[in-house]
């Protein structure tokens, strides 16, 4: 049923159904309108949790970096000028304010010097830390510890080794202060390095040996005012480890343990890749939407916390909205459907009344382009189809016409062939007949007689009829010799076809033409195909100049140059028009072009009326044996038997293969003229 639906009433349809998608994604966007607004949420915790936590691995790897630099001073490493090593500390504690205290603990875990904040507040608080970087040689970073003026701060801690070749130092004591060193693209500081030789190495310890501990004491108030972005409108942020809140903002600070035990109600844990998100209830009971990543730092396990309040949900009004847009979208699609379908199926019409004519064989119609976009390039493909199809139809019926006008000419050519088989053997029977068979019957009775004699004859009449039967004989033996010549001269395959030619030239002088042949330069050796083809093309021309042409005169010139031979045969007869198709000669030259492709040769024909005539041949030679053409041609086609069998065909045309026993005795079984 839909096959025969008109093309407007399918826009209609397809209007109608595509209005079904549409109601669709009405009603998933009002279902989905709160998570979008989630997302959007999401995103920004997303992006505020990145900016926090790359900014939170900035600050605290920016702080490490000033420590470790500290660990590879010489006094530093020495630890015996304790008041070297206390203005080492305050030069680096006085570049870097944002460090309330800085100090060295040698391997027994003692405070070797300090500067800033007393480190005994602290060396409770981080004993098991300075164990562990004692022992591994590894950055470590201690929790959030309270001190007595309620600061909160952390510390960092990083161990001194013994030097082992060029390394990063900080400036020896009574140096200039050592400026800031700048920072990278990623605010990390980088290092001022200076050769340090293993003589600086105190004692004779081997490389790498842990001397101490250098700490740095953090505000995190500091910290935080430094990695949490301003303002923060209704988003809480929080700095956590796996068991504490380390900074945070908003009320989280005063909630701690009932926050942290949410964050572990939702299983969410640091350390995890990438960014989670989850949904939770604030300590005030309101829904938030949180988005957790870690931080991105080898010795801490943190993780950075942003929630946003969940939006409230759309109104019903969204759906009544949505009814009323739906309705007018229904109305607008359905007006464009009917006036798309009407110019859309207005040219098709036309272009199917065309093609059905095209298909009926009216060939004569005009499709002309019309319509927009691909209607008008199927329109200009039918119009450009349908002229070619008439043309292709106008060039089948005269390919038909020459067809049929050229199996007219090769029938009537087999018929003239046959004609002239059977005159020249009623003409070779009659010489026979006429001429040898009196002169061998004469010899023959003469012979008799003499037998008959019985030696009774004098000598000299024996003498005499012998004389008689002699010449008798080579009486026919020069008929029979002028017979086989008219058959095929004996010369084209003994002394070549130029003394051939010479032979028939002066018989053909007998007739009264005057006939002359010129040779220039050498000829190359030709294959008896060649010879044999070139020999009757000159024959039947000159036999139509004799019978045709009512000239007195005529040239056969052979030139050979540069790999190109050339046959022409002129008179100065009447001449014609070589584009008529009615001339008693047209068989004579039909024959002539035949033989003249057999041997790969060109024919072509000059004249006018009154202006005599020329006929010229062309062969290129390319010697006695096969041509590469072929041979390659013959390759090609050796596993299809019937194309080989083609191509020897056609390189017996070429002339330079043998031709097949049949065409050498067809040859040389008739005469044309």
């Amino acid at each position: 049923m839909f096959r025969h639906t008109s093309v407007r009433t399918r826009f209609i349809l397809f209007a109608l159904i595509s209005l079904i998608p549409l109601l669709i994604v009405i009603i998933f966007f009002l279902d989905r309108s709160a998570e979008q607004s989630n997302q959007e949420i999401i995103t920004g915790e997303a992006t505020i949790s990145t900016l926090v936590t790359q900014s939170l691995a900035n600050y605290i790897n920016s702080r490490y970096q000033t420590i470790e630099r500290l660990s590879g001073v010489p006094v530093i490493q020495q630890q015996d000028n304790i008041d070297a090593v206390n203005h080492v500390l305050g030069e680096a504690r006085a570049l870097r304010p944002e460090m309330s205290g800085i100090f060295l603990i040698n391997t027994g875990e003692q405070v070797v010097g300090e500067s800033g904040t007393d480190a005994e507040l602290v060396l409770p608080d981080i004993r098991n830390q300075i164990e562990t970087t004692l022992t591994t040689g590894q950055r470590t970073i201690s929790g959030r510890i309270e001190l007595a003026d309620e600061t909160n701060v952390i510390v960092l801690l990083a161990p001194v080794t013994t030097i082992t070749q060029t390394q990063t130092t900080a400036a020896a004591p009574g140096d200039a202060p050592t400026p800031t060193p700048p920072s990278d693209d990623n605010g990390r500081e980088r290092q001022a390095t200076t050769t340090v030789t293993p003589e600086a190495t105190p004692g004779q310890q081997p490389p790498g040996t842990i001397l101490g501990v250098v700490g740095a004491v953090v505000q995190i108030d500091t910290m935080t005012q430094s990695v949490i972005p301003v303002p923060r409108t209704r988003a809480d942020i929080a700095i956590v480890s796996s068991d504490e809140v380390i900074a945070a903002t908003g009320d989280i600070r005063q909630n701690e343990e009932d926050f942290l035990r949410r964050i572990d109600e939702e299983d969410i844990r640091a350390g995890s890749s990438g960014t989670d998100v989850f949904q939770m209830t604030s300590t005030s009971g309101m829904e938030r939407l949180a988005t957790f990543a870690p931080v991105p730092l080898e010795f801490a396990d943190w993780a950075v916390i942003v929630s946003f309040p969940v939006p409230r949900p759309y109104g019903d009004s969204l759906w009544l909205e949505g009814a009323l847009m739906l309705a007018l979208a229904t109305i607008a699609v359905l007006a464009i459907a009917v006036a798309i379908g009407e110019y859309t199926a207005r040219p098709l019409r036309d272009l199917a009344r065309d093609s059905q004519l095209l298909q009926q064989g009216d060939y004569s119609v005009s499709i002309q382009p019309n319509g927009g976009g691909e209607i008008l390039s199927l329109s200009t493909a039918l119009s450009e189809l349908g002229n070619r199809l008439g043309g292709q139809v106008a060039g089948l019926e005269q390919s038909h016409l020459e067809r049929q006008r050229q199996t007219d000419q090769m029938r009537e050519l087999l018929r003239r062939t046959l004609r002239l088989q059977e005159d020249e053997r009623r003409r070779i029977a009659g010489e026979i007949h006429d001429a040898v068979s009196p002169l061998i019957t004469g010899a023959l009775y003469q012979a008799r007689a003499l037998q008959m004699a019985n030696g009774s004859s004098t000598h000299e009449t024996l003498n005499e009829t012998l004389q008689s039967v002699n010449s008798l004989l080579e009486r026919a033996s020069e008929e029979l010799h002028g017979v086989i010549f008219d058959l095929r001269p004996p010369d084209l395959d003994d002394i070549g076809v130029v003394a051939a030619l010479e032979a028939y030239v002066s018989t053909i002088q007998r007739t009264g033409l005057q006939a002359r042949l010129e040779v220039i330069n050498d000829l190359p050796p030709l294959t008896p195909e060649v010879r044999l083809g070139i020999y009757r093309i000159v024959q039947e021309a000159l036999h139509n100049v004799v019978r045709h042409a009512s000239a007195d005169e005529a040239v056969v010139r052979i030139e050979f140059a540069s790999d190109l031979l050339r046959v022409t045969i002129r008179d100065n007869g009447a001449g014609f028009t070589p584009g008529s198709a009615v001339r008693p000669t047209s068989l004579g030259m039909l024959s002539m072009r035949e033989r003249a492709a057999a041997i790969g040769a060109t024919f072509s024909i000059i004249s006018k009326p009154g202006g005599g005539t020329a006929i010229v041949i062309e062969r290129t030679e390319t010697g006695n044996v096969m041509s590469d053409e072929i041979l390659d041609d013959l390759i090609r086609h050796r596993d299809d038997e019937s194309q080989v069998v083609d191509v020897v065909h056609s390189s017996d045309n070429t002339g330079n293969e043998d031709a097949s026993g049949t065409s050498e005795t067809d040859d040389e079984g008739r005469r044309d003229s």
